[in-house]
């Protein structure tokens, strides 16, 4: 399972990095793995919006029917899933979509997530795929998990862990904002028509509601 996922993840780092040097008006890949606290704007690397998507459906293609096997064995490593929701986990947030490119918007929170890995800590978040619909990142004290999950209808955010450590959900904090930062760039960062964004939201404020709901304290 773990050399598929590496596979996957190298194949499309390669396919991106490609792009990135086709046009030389598009920030350096490392741009897509940095961490900041901060809201950044990447105009241009949202204008390939048509671009990612397009790549994430090829590798999406690839491989075929030989993952399922390993989707189910990562995936029963979790819990027990019931009507789209992990037994034991927490809703912490819903983010409607009124527009997404699916498989463009999840190569790119894909790249984000996996890039913080190390975030605050090195090695304090252990990133997987259970399938291609979800990222789930797993912290090192294994008291709990992030369960993030793109659907036809939006992005959701589910907490797994019944007694999540109080150092948990401090760095749990910490990575949801910064996911939030780069959802909010996508959604409203340069100079893109709502047409050729990958995400577009039913309420203009449902980010900003979402974090009440990731704040520590």
């Amino acid at each position: 399972m773990a050399r598929s996922v590496n596979t996957r993840c190298i194949a499309i780092i390669y396919a991106v990095a490609c792009a990135i040097f086709v046009s030389s008006d598009v920030p350096t890949l490392a741009d897509a793995f940095t961490f900041s606290y901060q809201k950044t704007t990447r105009p241009n690397l949202h204008s390939m919006a048509g671009f990612l998507d397009d790549v994430s459906n090829f590798f999406d293609g690839l491989g075929g029917d030989s993952n399922s096997d390993e989707s189910s064995s990562s995936q029963s490593e979790i819990v027990e899933e019931i009507d789209g929701v992990y037994t034991g986990s927490k809703r912490i947030i819903s983010i409607p979509a009124k527009t997404m490119k699916s498989g463009g918007l999840r190569l790119y929170c894909n790249l984000y997530l996996m890039g913080v890995q190390n975030t605050p800590e090195k090695g304090c978040w252990k990133a997987s795929q259970s399938d291609n619909s979800e990222v789930n990142l797993r912290y090192v004290d294994l008291s709990g998990s992030i369960i993030i999950r793109f659907t036809e209808d939006g992005i959701t955010v589910d907490r797994l862990g019944s007694s999540p450590s109080t150092k948990y959900l401090m760095h749990e904090s910490m990575i949801l904002n910064g996911f939030l930062d780069e959802l909010h760039s996508i959604v409203y960062d340069g100079d893109v028509s709502e047409e050729n964004r990958l995400l577009t939201l039913m309420e203009s404020d449902v980010i900003d509601k979402a974090r009440d709901f990731v704040s520590f304290g």
